[in-house]
């Protein structure tokens, strides 16, 4: 790898370290060398972990460590043979972590430390396409304990610094992701994403916001509640109906504004959810009234890929 390259790769682990920290990721260290405790089937003397961090998952009920790879490369460098090396250096990696003295000052605890989180970016013009078959026909061999990895290319990455974009310059400190589902319990709330939420189509917040009341003349500010739900889904009227079934599901129309907030995929889409979202939800079989109409707010998360017009914010 070239100087230039090696630079641009280091901008991205600075990258990911920013960007995941916004989502309420904790780093524990970056360019750490383990000694490798498996070297007849790793075949290596040392492991380096780009990135290493966690956060506190209400799903497991602890802490979940995630070691984080970056890997910048000319597109056609990223080939299914290195794209098969790079995941399976990642399971090595993740395999001799957890017992690697190198991190006992780090006080992992009971972190679990079984997850690995692979960020590949093309430098030049990335290939969705050809990108995604290459992940389709990803062949690793089976390991003895269980260890998942999740990737992420030029769009992933794009779409996750759009939507913290978003939540930083317009959204308040008050802003809460939820957790649904939750062994059957009420839904939990913290300041953190999960990564299998970031991988979602859909993400469920809520947020308050303080308005301007009168009593006797007296001005003073009472705090809104917003239930939000951050749609990633391909802009359609059957997600429209689906996102509103959720909705209702996890019973969030009881706030008193009910956001939407959308990312634009296609250059009509802003304006094909301008005019068919309220009035698809007005013409289900279960139609929302005025007073749900009114609360309804639709706001939109930036796509570098399309223009402010594309998505009808001008």
């Amino acid at each position: 790898m070239g100087e230039q390259a090696r630079k641009i790769g280091e901008k991205l682990e600075g990258f990911g370290e920013k960007l995941f920290r916004g989502f309420g990721w904790n780093e524990l260290g970056r360019d750490i060398e383990i000694k490798c405790e498996r070297k007849s089937s790793h075949d290596k003397k040392t492991h380096g972990l780009d990135l290493l961090m966690n956060f506190d998952n209400p799903y497991l009920g602890r802490k979940q460590g995630i070691i984080i790879e970056c890997k910048n490369r000319k597109m056609q460098s990223i080939t299914l043979s290195e794209i098969n090396h790079w995941v399976s250096e990642l399971i090595n990696s993740i395999e001799c972590a957890s017992s690697a003295i190198e991190l006992d000052k780090i006080e992992l605890g009971d972190c679990n430390l079984c997850t690995g989180l692979l960020l590949i970016h093309a430098n030049d013009q990335f290939d969705k396409k050809k990108f995604y078959g290459y992940l389709k026909s990803i062949n690793i061999k089976s390991r003895r304990s269980a260890i998942n990895i999740f990737i992420a290319g030029n769009d992933m990455i794009d779409k996750w610094n759009s939507l913290l974009n978003k939540l930083q310059n317009d959204y308040n400190d008050g802003f809460k992701f939820i957790y649904p589902s939750i062994e059957g319990s009420n839904m939990k709330e913290g300041n953190f994403i999960t990564i299998n939420q970031l991988y979602s189509k859909y993400i469920f917040a809520q947020d308050y916001v303080q308005v301007d009341c009168t009593n006797d003349g007296k001005l003073y500010k009472m705090p809104k509640k917003r239930k939000i739900l951050i749609s990633f889904d391909e802009i359609s009227i059957n997600s429209f109906k689906y996102i509103w079934s959720m909705f209702k599901y996890y019973q969030l129309q009881d706030a008193a504004e009910l956001v939407f907030i959308f990312y634009p995929q296609r250059k009509d889409d802003g304006s094909f959810i301008k005019n068919n979202f309220i009035s698809t939800l007005s013409n289900i079989q279960h139609p929302i009234d005025e007073d749900i109409r009114q609360k309804i707010k639709i706001d939109y998360i930036d796509n570098r890929n399309l223009s402010p017009v594309d998505i009808g914010r001008i």
